[in-house]
């Protein structure tokens, strides 16, 4: 299916990126940001492999699903990766760090070798600028157990960026930390080049968290993100401009040279989430509710006036501090069917609706990184396209319902996961309404083994069945070597 990729190949990405890379190493080094250091540094590292074997056409979904595009989708595969990183501490004032890790697939239809993070960072205060592929969580859903977030999950590998973002919230002056803010921005390079080359990422959020040390806390943040420039086989170029970035960042039309749709609407793919939340802590059970909206058309104030309220992300996450069995369990609901109604000009009225999440006609590609969905990956990611190799690059499932639940914990030494899927998928915004369900299911553990040092034995099964992604069924098994080095 997908060939040995050229590591070269891989690496490339903008200019300016690679060059503010570099000043950033040369600024990380200097001993004045090493001068602050109030604990000791660490230089984590590790070994890891994952062997998938079993029976069906794709590996069973969960064992790829929000793994940064680690593991590979087809039956049969065997993943390799390599780390090292050093990680930002809390209380130096200044501090630096960096991350690598290295990725492999093998199976008998694919090859590939890519770099699964490559990233330099510092930090003053309680702001961190990094550049390069870093991994990063963004929305208010579970960071471990989510099934993914509606507008950026951990189902695609990292892209190159540049960002400057707060570390977690800050407490506002005066407010006695009962007022807390936290935001971000971040410049990034759409490196795949599937069909509109050299596209552009716009991504910024901004948060507010009340309640500081109460046992009731309530979160509420604004994420704005925009797939922006490039060149396309059809429109032409769009370039970036300061301008056009000025429009982008307030979600203003383009000018006279854009295409048409972005004359009339905002210049770019623009997709919205609003994220709220609601938190209660008590002695044996934190609990945390939360709801993440979507939406591709103007901006409104309120919630309740967007058109498709009925579809987003409702969970809730309970965690258990003095537990082992069970110490984290989620469950969530998402739905994407409304999509803000079933027309979206009719009788020469403009109702918005069909808003196709996910999915641009100037980006044929979509919300999408190497083949891989950036929000949620139940909206069914390209590379499970049969053509995709031929140029269908573009969702072909993004109205969906599902119902998933999950925990974690650790039994007499054993650590586990475990996940339950159960989805109703209805195919494309445009396309006919054809509903294939599909029941998906995991448990993973890991336990130290018992003859090698620093070293974790993993093992688990997986499967599907339905007819979204068909009947697979897999064991899993691996081994992971890991290590720290501090001064």
């Amino acid at each position: 299916m997908y060939g040995l990729l050229d590591p070269n190949e891989m690496m490339k990405s903008h200019t300016f990126l690679r060059f503010a890379t570099m000043g950033l190493l040369a600024i990380l080094v200097s001993p004045k940001l090493q001068a602050e250091g109030q604990t000791k540094d660490s230089l984590l590292y590790e070994v890891n492999t994952r062997t998938v074997l079993g029976t069906g056409n794709w590996a069973p979904f969960l064992t790829a699903a929000n793994a940064y595009d680690r593991h590979s989708i087809t039956a049969n595969n065997l993943s390799v990766w390599g780390i090292l990183k050093k990680p930002l501490r809390q209380k130096p004032f200044v501090d630096y760090g960096f991350g690598a890790e290295v990725d492999l697939n093998l199976s008998p239809d694919e090859q590939r070798l890519f770099p699964g993070e490559l990233y330099a960072e510092a930090k003053v205060w309680r702001f961190a600028l990094t550049a390069g592929m870093k991994r990063a969580v963004y929305g208010n859903q579970d960071p471990l157990l989510s099934s993914g977030g509606i507008l950026w999950s951990t189902n695609a590998r990292p892209m190159p960026r540049l960002s400057i973002e707060s570390m977690g919230y800050i407490p506002v002056p005066l407010t006695t930390k009962l007022i807390e803010v936290k935001g971000g921005l971040i410049h990034g390079w759409f490196s795949d080049e599937t069909v509109t080359a050299n596209t552009l990422l716009h991504y910024k959020y901004a948060g507010i968290r009340l309640g500081g040390r109460w046992p009731v806390r309530v979160n509420y943040t604004l994420h704005h993100a925009v797939q922006w420039a490039g060149d396309s086989p059809v429109y032409g170029s769009l370039p970036f401009t300061w301008a056009n970035y000025k429009r982008v960042l307030l979600g203003r039309s383009g000018d006279s040279n854009s295409p048409d749709t972005e004359k009339f609407n905002t210049l770019g793919n623009h997709i919205i989430s609003k994220n709220l939340g609601l938190e209660l802590s008590f002695p044996s059970v934190i609990m945390e509710m939360y709801w993440q909206n979507i939406y591709e058309d103007r901006p409104v104030h309120y919630m309740y006036k967007t058109y498709n309220w009925e579809d987003g992300l409702f969970g809730f996450t309970l965690r258990f501090p003095h537990q082992k069995a069970l110490s984290r369990f989620v469950a969530e609901f998402v739905s994407t069917t409304d999509q803000s109604g079933p027309w979206h000009d009719l009788d020469g009225v403009i109702y918005g609706g069909q808003d196709g999440y996910y999915t641009n006609g100037v980006y044929p590609n979509g919300w999408t990184y190497y083949g891989m969905t950036l929000g949620n990956p139940w909206l069914t990611s390209p590379r499970y396209n049969a053509n995709y190799e031929q140029g269908e690059v573009g969702l072909k499932n993004n109205r969906i319902r599902l119902y998933h639940v999950a925990g974690q914990g650790t039994i007499k030494g054993v650590s586990y996961k475990a996940e339950l899927a159960y989805s109703e998928n209805y195919g494309i915004t445009w396309g006919p309404i054809v509903r294939k369900d599909q029941f998906s299911w995991l448990l993973d553990t890991a336990m130290p083994c018992p003859f090698l040092p620093n070293t974790d034995m993993t093992a688990g099964f997986a499967g599907d069945l339905g007819r979204q992604y068909g009947n697979n069924l897999a064991i899993m098994a691996g081994l992971r070597w890991h290590g720290a080095l501090t001064w």
